[in-house]
Formats: C-alpha cells, sequence, structure tokens
C-alpha cells in the first residue's frame, strides 16, 4: 500500500511545486490552492509555494536545474520536510529530485492516492485503491523506493536465484494487480445484477456528481429528511474526500413513484488515471444513472469545479446523461452568480428550493411517462399492489368486473400492462 504515514502531532512541512507552460496552464493558483488542501488532509502544513514558467517540461527533474537549485536553498531555510509537485512525475524525475533535494518527494497523485488509501473503508474501495496504487508503483519502481522506505513501506524481501530484487517487485505487484481485478470483476458483477433488478421494476437512478466536499453527501441526507425519508444518515464532513464509498437511498415524494439517489465518490483536478481506471466498478453507478445531479458549492470557486467535474464526466463517457447543474449553499451567499447555463440555487441548511428541485427532478426522470387507464381483474390484486407503491395511481374506481386506476406509466410499463388497458 502506498499509505503516506505521519506519527504524533507534528505536521510535516511541505512546499508545493507547479510548472506554468506557455500557452498551457491557467489555473496554476487553483490547482495549488488545491494541492494545499490535499496536503493538509493527511496533516502536511504548506510553508511555500514555487512556480515555475517554463517552455517545456524537463526529462531529468520535471522544472530546471535553476529552479532545482532555489528550492534548495528554500528547503535550507524553512527546514523543509516533503517537497510535493502539482504534476504527476516520472520514475527518474522522482529519483532525480530526490537525489539533488536531500528530502522526500512526491507528485499529486501519490498524494491522493494516500489520502484515498487513508479513507477506504468498505472492501469494494480498498480493493479499487490498492489497485490504484500498484498501477501507479509499477513504472516508478526503480524511482520510488526511496520515497516507500521513508514511509515503512514497500520493500519485499522475497529473493531467488539469477533475478534482481527488482524484477521480483514487479512480478509481485502485476500478480497482485490480476487477483485484484478479478475480484472487482466479482463485485461488478454483483452491481449489474442489483442494476438489472432496479431496471426491470422500472426505478429511475438519480447520481450525485461534483467536486469533492461540494455538499453532495449533505443534498443526499437533506433531501431524505425533506421527504420525511426514515433512512440511516450519509455520512457527511467539511473535508475533502469525506467517503470513498457509493451510497443508494430510495426517494419518493408522496403520490409519486420513487427514484434511487446514490451518492458517489467526488471529483478533483488531476485526478490520477490509475484511480479513474480502478475505480470503474464504482463509477459505473454515474454511467447507468438516468440523471445526474451536477452539485456546486457556491461559496468556493465555482467556476473552477464546474469545469473539473464536467472534464471527469466526459473522461469516463457520463458527459452525455442529461444533467441538472445545483448549486449549493444559498444561505451564505449574498453577491449573485455569474453561471452561463441553467441551475437551480438551494440550501441544505435550510432546504431553500427544495421544492423546486424535487419538481425538476421528477420532469426529467419521468418525462415519457403517460396516464394510462387499467381495468384490473380482482383475481390481479398483486398488480393493483404494486402499482400503488411503484407508480403514481391518480384515481381508482372499484367495477362489477374490477379496479379501474388511471395510473403514469412508462413507455416500458404501458407496454408491459397493454392487456390491462381500458378499451
Amino acid at each position: 500500500m502506498l499509505s503516506y504515514i505521519y506519527g504524533g502531532d507534528m505536521m510535516d512541512q511541505a512546499i508545493l511545486v507547479g510548472i506554468d507552460i506557455e500557452q498551457g496552464q491557467i489555473n496554476i493558483k487553483s490547482n495549488l490552492d488545491e494541492l494545499e488542501q490535499l496536503a493538509l488532509a493527511v496533516n502536511i502544513q504548506t510553508k511555500d509555494k514555487v512556480v515555475q514558467k517554463a517552455k517545456t517540461i524537463s526529462p531529468r527533474f520535471f522544472i530546471g536545474s535553476g529552479k532545482v537549485e532555489e528550492l534548495k536553498q528554500i528547503i535550507d531555510v524553512l527546514d523543509i520536510d516533503v517537497v510535493i509537485f502539482d504534476d504527476t512525475l516520472s520514475s527518474s524525475q522522482l529519483s532525480n529530485l530526490e537525489k539533488a533535494l536531500d528530502v522526500q518527494v512526491i507528485d499529486r497523485s501519490f498524494l491522493i492516492l494516500s489520502i484515498f488509501a487513508e479513507r477506504a473503508q468498505t472492501k469494494q474501495a480498498i480493493l479499487e485503491v490498492s489497485l490504484a496504487q500498484k498501477l501507479y508503483m509499477l513504472p516508478r519502481l526503480s524511482g520510488i523506493g526511496k520515497t516507500l522506505s521513508r514511509q515503512g513501506g514497500g520493500s519485499y524481501n522475497a529473493k531467488g536465484p539469477g533475478e534482481t530484487k527488482l524484477e521480483l517487485d514487479r512480478r509481485k505487484i502485476l500478480r497482485e494487480i490480476s487477483l485484484i481485478k478479478q475480484q472487482l470483476l466479482k463485485i461488478e458483477k454483483e452491481q449489474l445484477i442489483a442494476t438489472k433488478r432496479r431496471r426491470d421494476n422500472d426505478i429511475p437512478v438519480v447520481a450525485l456528481v461534483g467536486y469533492t466536499n461540494a455538499g453532495k453527501s449533505s443534498l443526499m441526507n437533506g433531501l431524505t429528511s425533506y421527504l420525511n425519508q426514515i433512512q440511516e444518515p450519509v455520512f457527511e464532513k467539511d473535508m475533502l474526500f469525506a467517503t470513498l464509498d457509493t451510497k443508494a437511498r430510495r426517494i419518493q415524494q408522496e403520490n409519486k413513484p420513487p427514484f434511487i439517489l446514490i451518492d458517489t465518490v467526488g471529483f478533483i483536478s488531476k485526478l490520477p488515471h490509475e484511480l479513474i481506471r480502478s475505480f470503474q466498478t464504482t463509477l459505473s453507478d454515474v454511467l447507468h444513472a438516468d440523471l445526474l445531479l451536477h452539485v456546486v458549492d457556491a461559496t468556493n470557486q465555482y467556476e473552477h469545479e464546474m469545469a473539473v467535474t464536467k472534464n471527469v464526466l466526459k473522461e469516463i463517457g457520463a458527459d452525455t446523461i442529461e444533467r441538472i447543474l445545483v448549486m449549493t449553499k444559498k444561505d451564505l451567499t449574498i453577491k449573485p452568480l455569474t453561471i452561463f447555463e441553467d441551475y437551480l440555487y438551494i440550501s441544505n441548511k435550510t432546504k431553500e428550493n427544495y421544492h423546486e428541485l424535487i419538481s425538476a427532478i421528477y420532469g426529467h426522470i419521468y418525462k415519457n411517462h403517460r396516464i394510462s387507464h387499467l381495468l384490473i381483474p380482482f383475481t390481479d390484486g398483486q398488480l393493483f399492489n404494486y402499482l400503488k407503491e411503484h407508480a403514481t395511481v391518480l384515481d381508482t374506481k372499484y367495477l362489477d368486473e374490477g379496479i379501474l386506476v388511471s395510473v403514469i406509466l412508462s413507455p416500458e410499463q404501458i407496454q408491459k400492462y397493454q392487456l390491462y388497458a381500458k378499451k
């Protein structure tokens, strides 16, 4: 595991390093501010931020040799423990930088993976994080050794005649990757069965997506309590990646059909590709959703957070799914928002505009539904009970030949129950 261990109450001191390529990265300040919060999540305090303006990436150090000398001076003056790069470093860059700076060097991907390793709770999340860590380690075995040895991990004792330690490590990691993929495939098959069951019951799925710490879990808990659904609250806390596990709740407004609301893992800038590849099982919940609620914190850098989420949705192939933009923390904002697309502005604290949000959700997920009139024989009472629970029954009349029901149905349900259609 790549979990990075920090002891006691002492906070490690860090320098954050970013590179500003000409005609390229315009969000360098936002990215470094975000990196500072990521570092704080694992008890690392930022003492300084260094930005290199450059035309190209240095194959040797990522940054220029002059900037490396500047870092060495800052490290000595500020008594720095770790240098954190905002971009992913190669094996040789990691090795060269640690030799030159004589302190621990890590990158954004390593830092995010460390946080995920610390927060993973369920078997699925633990497996997904472990897979991401090993995929990250594999091409960096020769350069990451010093970093791993400083945290007490990554050192294997296996030896064999004619084989180097590095070759043995690589073989072991490849075997572990294969085993984890098999376990995740089994979990994915189980989830596909659950998804098919929801489809068969014609219950739409609404997925909460957005930047980490945007208020997705608060919104799930808020909607559950607002509609008087007695269910265990989802864990929520003002911290990055408070939860990595997908949570699902059955939500139903009175006299309306139900839907499944899913809370997914939060997104962030430059999310490691290894993590996206490993979290396919979790992110599949987003891909199978009928509607996305794109949750954004209106008190933060919302333009940046919106762009991050849209980029990740595009990367995982979910950018074509219908989406409602939901801005949160209306109770804390005074200035008008500058957003050039339709959105709903809500407060999870006061529940302001919750009614409008619920109406918008139903308007999207049930927009193809139509009013049907079914004559159900008394011998098919189970169907009548099913419709009362899973659909919106508008009117009921008891006739000699059965129960005449006016009900809102999906196109699939209309086809399924056409034998009962009142002629």
